[in-house]
């Protein structure tokens, strides 16, 4: 009877998949501003896209898949996803980001977590467009890959104040131009082997608005601390380097 709380704004987390009933009843609950679902796979992929395209109000969404299947396939029949939504996570294997995403206008928040996406390069491309985006988070197995390298170059992600590269495997270097990020605020970074060393990060001297560099309370390499504060002394506007668990 869940369809007949129809001033419900918030629903989640919702396993969805043992029926695909529950979706139907979502899909009446046309003022809801948050959901959050699991137990997507291909069997209820494309009734989870048709769903999210009634709910106009929605502002807030996190879709996360059934076991291994991932989220490959299931969100591409996304037609008219909600002109509101700012903040979106996905976490579960996409291989490629759906085209949709690169037209939410109003997105302030994106997640990815174990999405596995094998074009990192375009995906950052597309991304970097987003005029409202201001806080991006790739967490563990975002991308495949043994030697990721992550460029962002200028103009791109121009309303960005918060980044956080939280145990990314391959991670091989983070270059950021100068001209790029010019709103950043905060980065954020965990090593998943501690194996980080001098040379990951470079452009760091380029970020006008960085405050902090916030680093997950475990060992590190000297030649990467001393590398890393030394990109930070160089930039004027001061950002301090902190400890974060």
């Amino acid at each position: 009877g869940i369809r007949k709380l129809k001033a419900l704004h918030t629903l989640g987390m919702v396993n969805v998949a043992w029926d695909k009933a529950i979706l139907q009843d979502i899909g009446r609950l046309t003022r809801l501003l948050k959901l959050a679902v699991t137990g997507i796979s291909k069997k209820n992929g494309k009734e989870l896209c048709s769903v999210i395209a009634n709910l106009g109000c929605l502002e807030s969404l996190l879709v996360q898949s059934r076991g291994d299947a991932g989220l490959q396939g299931c969100l591409d029949a996304m037609l008219s996803p909600p002109k509101n939504l700012q903040s979106l996570k996905l976490y579960g294997n996409l291989v490629r980001l759906p085209e949709w995403i690169s037209g939410l206008h109003n997105l302030v928040k994106l997640t990815l977590r174990s999405s596995r996406i094998s074009e990192p390069g375009a995906t950052m491309e597309a991304l970097g467009k987003l005029p409202n985006l201001a806080s991006l988070r790739l967490w563990a197995k975002s991308f495949q890959g043994e030697e990721l390298r992550l460029s962002f170059c200028p103009e791109a992600f121009p309303s960005l104040t918060v980044l956080s590269l939280i145990n990314i495997d391959g991670l091989k270097s983070v270059e950021f131009k100068e001209g790029a990020m010019l709103m950043l605020q905060m980065l954020w970074f965990q090593d998943r082997c501690e194996e980080a060393d001098a040379g990951l990060f470079s452009g760091l001297s380029f970020l006008p608005n960085l405050k902090e560099f916030m680093l997950h309370k475990q060992t590190y390499k000297d030649s990467f601390m001393e590398d890393v504060r030394g990109q930070l002394n160089k930039n004027q506007n001061g950002p301090v380097l902190k400890r974060w668990q």
